[in-house]
């Protein structure tokens, strides 16, 4: 994480807050001073309790002033993995710089104040006092910061658990859609007449693997219910079986060309990613011509990259395609790989330069039998 200077925009809410800040600061002043005063009664019956509180109350105030600037810091340098010796130099050197002020209204109060224990000059009590004081400002600055962090940390967790909850929404809108897919009045009734004619035809073990293609999508599509992520291999088995009724359907002017490397099949990926770009494919590629069509599915590793990409040789993007719904889950499946992995993925949606369409996600490479995978 870039560590920054504090920014006015981020002090001017905490400076908002500085009225409350001064009042949880008076009770620290007001039970120190009341301490002060009891104790000196024993030496000097006659200590008046004005005296107590002008020396007291002041330096606690000053953290009231202080404690905005010192969240500030904190929250630009943060004592995280890979930054914290250098945030850790800058927050000291914070602590310094807000010493001088504290240790300052400690020794101008206490001469105001008449108290007999300052001999000499600020300049030359200074040094003194900022040793003497150290310990006691490093337990009121870390206080500070031990609790804007906790504030911070507690924000961020409800912060992931709203993303974790908009996440599983996208996933059921994503499961409906699939489901959608497949049981839209349009495929049904493709895939009903498709299995007619096989009956006709009395091609039993067709219409029996047209009827099990159907009913298994169904059974696959639900077993990925609240899952984020699921093996690639899952995802793979998900769409040969929704491509197996597409074939049977389509029969020999619907090509699909598989290049996937075994060593991709263990990866995550987000679950029903990759079957609204096929049905894309298939649906603007293949069934508005009345000749052939290919399909291609390509799964690789390159580095700390899993790069997969379904290609079609179809007509192409229209312009303007984007401001359309013609390509049904583009929406969504942009939105989900958003959520998921925010700037560390690349997709695209381009024409290809031979014709044609390919959709290309490059998402991190993920193993599913590491610890970090299964808890994504």
């Amino acid at each position: 994480m870039e560590s920054r200077p504090p920014h006015a925009s981020e002090l001017f809410p905490l400076l908002r807050r500085l009225p409350v800040l001064m009042l949880v600061y008076a009770v620290p002043g007001l039970v120190t001073a009341l301490h002060t005063w009891v104790y000196a009664q024993a030496q000097a019956p006659g200590y008046p309790l004005s005296r107590a509180l002008l020396v007291q109350v002041p330096q606690w105030q000053y953290w009231a002033l202080a404690t905005p600037f010192v969240l500030a810091l904190g929250g630009r340098f943060r004592l995280e993995r890979g930054v914290w010796p250098r945030s850790l130099a800058v927050l000291l050197a914070g602590l310094v710089a807000v010493m001088v002020p504290y240790v300052s209204i400690i020794y101008f109060a206490a001469r105001a104040a008449g108290e007999t224990w300052l001999q000499g000059s600020w300049g030359r009590m200074l040094p003194l006092m900022m040793a003497k004081y150290s310990v006691l400002s490093l337990l009121i600055y870390g206080g500070i910061l031990a609790i804007g962090y906790a504030v911070d940390y507690h924000r961020r967790y409800r912060e992931g658990e709203l993303v974790q909850s908009q996440l599983e929404t996208r996933l059921a809108h994503a499961q409906l859609d699939a489901l959608r897919a497949q049981l839209h009045p349009h495929f049904l009734f493709n895939t009903l007449n498709a299995i007619s004619v096989l009956v006709r035809k009395q091609d039993t073990a067709g219409s029996i693997r047209m009827l099990t293609g159907v009913s298994e999508l169904l059974r696959m599509a639900l077993h990925t219910t609240g899952r984020q992520h699921v093996p690639f291999h899952e995802d793979v088995d998900f769409l040969e079986h929704y491509l197996d009724i597409e074939q049977t359907r389509f029969q020999d002017r619907l090509q699909v060309v598989r290049a996937i490397d075994p060593a991709t099949l263990g990866a995550l990926v987000p679950s029903l990613i990759l079957q609204p770009l096929v049905e894309n494919a298939i649906k603007h590629g293949i069934a508005t011509r009345s000749g052939a069509g290919r399909v291609e599915l390509r799964a690789s590793r390159e580095g700390a990259r899993l790069v997969l990409e379904v290609l079609d040789d179809g007509p192409g993007l229209a312009p303007g395609w984007d401001r359309q719904d013609g390509r049904i889950g583009v929406a969504n499946v942009r939105a989900r790989l958003h959520q998921l992995y925010g700037d560390r993925h690349v997709f695209t949606l381009e024409n290809r330069a031979g014709g044609g369409v390919r959709a290309r996600l490059e998402l991190p490479f993920q193993a599913a039998a590491s610890p970090e995978a299964l808890r994504a």
